[in-house]
């Protein structure tokens, strides 16, 4: 029983290497295989905490660990990934990728001590989903979006920025477990899937960065509604 309990960290811990090693291939001017190696953190990340369900070890050690791995995976490579396809970016605007690094930390830390979260929807976009949707830029060959991030010195600043404060803003965006009950809860999730394999068709690896666009927007437009109505 006392190995079993460790499973879930190994997952945790093989998530942390992933990320370890993404950021060496960054580093090596290897940013594709870097975007591959955080996809499969992600993919452990997700079954470590499946795990731990599934095993009923949950614990404290557990999250404490996991939030270290994501602050590496989803925050730190995604960071050191921006400063090195940031070259054209002049001056003190190029170290706007430490942004994501610091606020990533920040959300982790704080996420462990929001009462307000919950399974089925977080306070402020999850490290995971920032990270990922980062890192996809590097699979992105030019065009309007990645010229207008990475040649321009305010868009760089700017994009670093707004992804940076969503990670610690008060939105409330789904998690990948709605709650149980109307399919009026689903709907929010069901547009989700549809955008991300219609994009996937469509625009590839920029699908990612479309997905993201329309988890945020959904999620504002969601939380103002709902203001709105009470």
């Amino acid at each position: 029983m006392k190995l079993v309990k460790h499973i879930p960290n190994l997952f945790t811990l093989g998530n942390l290497a992933c990320g370890t090693l993404a950021i060496v291939n960054i580093f090596n001017d290897e940013p594709k295989t870097a975007v591959y190696l955080v996809l499969l953190s992600a993919v452990l990340d997700f079954f470590d905490g499946f795990l731990a369900r599934l095993l009923k070890v949950s614990g404290e050690f557990g999250k404490q660990l996991d939030s270290m791995a994501d602050l590496v995976t989803f925050g730190i490579a995604p960071s050191c990934l921006l400063y090195s396809l940031s070259y054209n970016i002049d001056g003190i605007y190029r170290y706007s990728f430490l942004l994501l690094a610091a606020l990533s930390a920040y959300r982790l830390a704080k996420y462990n001590l929001d009462t307000r979260q919950s399974s089925s929807s977080f306070i402020g976009v999850p490290t995971p989903v920032t990270g990922i949707m980062v890192m996809s830029l590097a699979m992105v060959d030019g065009g309007f979006l990645y010229d207008l991030i990475f040649d321009n010195k305010y868009g760089f600043l700017i994009f670093c920025a707004i992804a940076a404060y969503l990670l610690i803003s008060e939105i409330k965006v789904p998690s990948n477990k709605p709650k149980k009950g109307p399919i009026s809860n689903y709907y929010q999730h069901i547009f989700l899937l549809a955008t991300g394999i219609v994009s996937i068709v469509f625009f590839q690896w920029l699908s990612v960065a479309i997905f993201y666009a329309f988890y945020v927007l959904s999620s504002i437009i969601i939380n103002f509604a709902a203001k709105k109505s009470s």
